[in-house]
Order: C-alpha cells, then sequence, then structure tokens
C-alpha cells in the first residue's frame, strides 16, 4: 500500500523548560505532522495520494487519473474522461498545479479533485508567495468548483540598508511570515458526503510583528528577540461539510490572517 505524506504545520515548543506558572512559549518555526495517506472515514469516503504515471496523476489502482492539459484539468476513470474544466490564471496568480491527492466520495462514482494556485510577490527586501487550493466535484461529466481553502504561504520583507539598521535588528534584517496547514478527513463520518479539516499554524519572526509597522521604527531587538511568535488568531482547526447545493463550508467563518495570505 503506498504511503504519501503531506507536509503541512503546527507550532513546535521551544526547549527551555516550563516555569512552575506556565508553560513555555512557543518559540519554533510554524510546522504541523503530516498526514499518511490513504484515509479513509466510516462511510467509505476515500483520500488517496496521486503518483506520476505516464504524464498522469493517478491513484494507486489506475482507476482515477487527472491529466494537466497546460490551460485545463481531465479527470479520467478508467482510461476515460468523465469531467474537465478549464484554469484561467487570474490577476495576481502567477501559476497552477493538480493537487496530488484525491478523494474518493462513497460508491467511488464521485471525485473531489484539486487544483492549487500560487500568487508571488517580489519586495526589495525579499518576496512573498501564497498557494490557494481549490476543489472541484466531478460526476457523471458534472464539474463543479466546491470550495477554496488556503494551503500555506510564507514571506520576507524589508532590509537592513546599513550598519545602523543591522545593529538595531540585532542581525535579523527581514522580517519573515509563515502559514501552514494540514488538510485530512473526519474519519468519524459515518453515512454521506466527507467532511474536510483545514488546520493552520502561524507565526512571525523576529517575534511579533505586523505589516502595517515599520520595524526599523521599534526599538531595537536583543538576542531574545529573535524566536518565532504563534499567531493564535492564525492558527486554527475548521471542519468544511457539504451544504445542501453540495459547496463546502466551515463550522465558523476563516479570519482573514492579511499578513500571511496576501503575498
Amino acid at each position: 500500500m503506498k504511503r504519501f505524506m503531506i507536509a503541512a504545520a503546527l507550532l513546535a515548543y521551544a526547549c527551555t523548560p516550563p516555569s512552575r506558572d506556565e508553560a513555555a512559549p512557543n518559540t519554533a518555526e510554524p510546522s504541523l505532522p503530516g498526514v499518511t495517506l490513504p484515509a479513509a472515514d466510516r462511510a467509505g469516503n476515500r483520500m488517496e495520494a496521486l503518483s506520476l504515471t505516464n504524464e498522469r496523476l493517478c491513484t494507486s489502482d489506475g482507476v482515477w487519473c487527472a491529466v494537466n492539459d497546460g490551460a485545463s484539468v481531465t479527470v479520467l476513470k478508467g482510461g476515460e474522461s468523465i469531467g474537465m474544466f478549464g484554469v484561467a490564471e487570474p490577476e495576481g496568480a502567477d501559476e497552477w498545479s493538480v493537487w496530488p491527492v484525491i478523494i474518493r466520495i462513497g460508491d467511488n462514482d464521485r471525485v473531489l479533485v484539486g487544483i492549487t494556485r500560487t500568487a508571488r510577490q517580489m519586495y526589495s527586501g525579499g518576496g512573498g508567495d501564497a498557494t490557494q487550493l481549490v476543489l472541484y466535484s466531478v460526476e457523471g461529466g458534472a464539474v463543479n468548483e466546491v470550495v477554496r481553502m488556503p494551503l500555506e504561504a510564507s514571506s520576507t520583507i524589508r532590509a537592513c540598508f546599513d550598519e545602523d539598521d543591522e545593529t538595531q535588528r540585532a542581525g535579523a534584517c527581514h522580517d519573515e511570515y509563515k502559514f501552514v496547514t494540514r488538510i485530512s478527513l473526519d474519519e468519524g463520518v459515518a453515512e454521506g458526503a466527507p467532511k474536510i479539516i483545514l488546520e493552520t499554524a502561524a507565526g512571525s519572526y523576529p517575534g511579533r510583528v505586523t505589516r502595517d509597522a515599520d520595524t526599523l521604527e521599534a526599538p531595537p531587538l536583543t538576542q531574545a528577540d529573535l524566536v518565532w511568535a504563534q499567531d493564535a488568531t492564525c492558527s486554527y482547526r475548521r471542519t468544511y461539510s457539504q451544504d445542501a447545493d453540495g459547496l463546502y463550508t466551515p463550522d465558523q467563518p476563516l479570519p482573514a490572517c492579511a499578513d500571511y495570505l496576501e503575498p
């Protein structure tokens, strides 16, 4: 049985032991444990990896495949096309690719197939990128977009322009932002459509920084400031369920998290 690890993210804890009164602060770069595929819920819905075979991304049994035609994705079942959707290049999206994961639904006549869209931005002091996952329901020739969710993002902005800047910043000349996710099935679902769990972790370095403020105008940094700071608002868990229209919606609204998701 093939296994596939999806890289994603959870903020690890610092090695410094906690005091008697409080736990150690979260000072490591954002990361989350991977998801081992295949995985299934009790209703028979199944999340599997797609691997490259003869220029197609296919399930391990070869039943389902997705073909990137450059401007569209064709979904094959048993070697025959059962659906196709175009992928237009919207303004600000620099690249896209097929998500190397598929979700088989129930009796295996319907699947969820995804694409990832990445937007990039360059800065004089660095750059940033943000990737979004778009899932499509494919069944009997009908293809419908059902959800968009954040997948990952990172940015490095600002810079030191002279020795004074380097001293003030304790050598940490860039502000860094990182947002990572873990996407899995709710394995407790016993009937009906699958539920998709989105877990995220986000943080900034050095310490808690924001794009709304010029960090060179802040007090000088010390070595104690050179740690990652967890962003509690943008580190969350949501469960997406299918509604009456076939769309997937989260159990709570997602925070904007513009510092991370707008490169």
